[in-house]
């Protein structure tokens, strides 16, 4: 089991710059131009160390993400890691299973890759310049309905290429999921990512902030993102309704169970709603940095937070303040995750880390 949030799109992209393949001379002297989308990943026993934004739990094994294309898993609930062989050298921001086997993990660049043995190899799906073609398709037919709006920032889509960063990525089941990225990206696809067609027709025409996290919770699913974005899904994601938002901050997550939730977002905020989101009421927090991973410890355990300042968080069930852990970070957090040995595990800008969870 796992939560995470990804906490900017700024940082990624910084990562993105950094690591741009130069130019290379082939034997007859032409110049070779490799992108990070055409470039293997390097193996490199300093990748644990890495920037690693994002971890999965599957089936006792877990799966990272992070900087420069690099996957690494763990068999032994996050003591030891392996890097597996990816296709491309971009940034990996965010991992998702569908079954102990099959799994996607998005990330700059548009960015889809596909594994159907549990991690250990990884095909591209597509990339922002094959999605050309679906941004065309959902343009054409935005101005066949006539919404000029939503047709605009389709083609802003398509004329500025394959740039736009996927954030998130949520599997329903084995065929059934979601992309979301930079100014208000969606991706949908019916057949486990073999076509992945645009959904930002499922939102507002003029909806063009970041969405930062895609979250089921029980039937419900969720984006939230820039500026106070968050929208809801009644329906397994065939329509997604605005909601209210009780603050105009950027959020980066979303936990919760039943109708229990907490909004984790920009500068200290956490928000709770213990009506599914009718109503929110703010968590007091001493602490400024942004909160951008949150987890489910278990029933009447309460939650586990990680700010980008390398803070870790307890919240108890019975308690309305969270409390700072002695086990925190020196260094910024990007996920949270619950290894199948009950421990957690913190992934962040210099590898991860096992945290020791009193009471867990």
């Amino acid at each position: 089991m796992r939560v995470k949030f990804y906490f900017g799109v700024a940082f990624a992209a910084l990562l993105s710059s950094l690591h741009m393949v130069p130019a290379a001379l082939a034997a007859d002297g032409e110049i070779l131009r490799a992108t990070p989308l055409d470039r293997p990943a390097q193996l490199s026993r300093l990748a644990v160390h890495g920037a690693l934004l994002d971890v999965a739990e599957v089936e006792g094994r877990l799966v990272a993400v992070g900087e420069r294309g690099h996957v690494l898993l763990s068999d032994d609930g996050g003591f030891g890691w392996t890097q597996v062989v990816t296709p491309v050298s971009v940034t990996l921001t965010a991992v998702d299973f569908a079954d102990a086997r099959t799994g996607w993990a998005v990330g700059h660049g548009g960015l889809v890759l596909q594994t159907t043995d549990g991690g250990r190899t990884w095909r591209r799906q597509t990339d922002g310049r094959a999605l050309v073609h679906a941004f065309a398709a959902a343009e054409h037919a935005a101005r066949a309905r006539g919404d000029g709006v939503l047709a605009e920032k389709l083609q802003r889509f398509i004329d500025d290429g394959a740039d736009k960063p996927l954030l998130d990525v949520l599997f329903l089941d084995a065929r059934r999921g979601f992309a979301a990225g930079a100014y208000g990206l969606l991706l949908a696809t019916e057949d486990g990512g073999t076509r992945w067609t645009m959904a930002s027709d499922l939102l507002e025409s003029e909806e063009d902030r970041h969405i930062y996290a895609i979250r089921q919770l029980g039937d419900v699913l969720y984006l939230v993102g820039e500026q106070g974005l968050l929208y809801r899904s009644r329906d397994g994601g065939a329509s997604f309704s605005r909601m209210e938002s009780p603050s105009e901050g950027s959020w980066f997550g979303l936990v919760g169970a039943g109708n229990e939730q907490i909004l984790l977002g920009l500068r200290g905020a956490l928000w709770r709603s213990d009506d599914g989101g009718a109503h929110w009421r703010p968590l007091q927090v001493d602490t400024r940095y942004s909160f951008v991973a949150g987890l489910v410890l278990g029933a009447g355990k309460g939650y586990l937070f990680a700010d980008d300042g390398g803070g870790i968080w307890r919240l108890d069930g019975e308690e309305g303040t969270p409390r700072r852990l002695d086990a925190s970070a020196r260094f910024p957090l990007t996920s949270l995750t619950l290894a199948a040995d009950g421990g957690v595990v913190a992934s962040g800008l210099l590898g991860t880390l096992r945290i020791a969870v009193p009471g867990l």
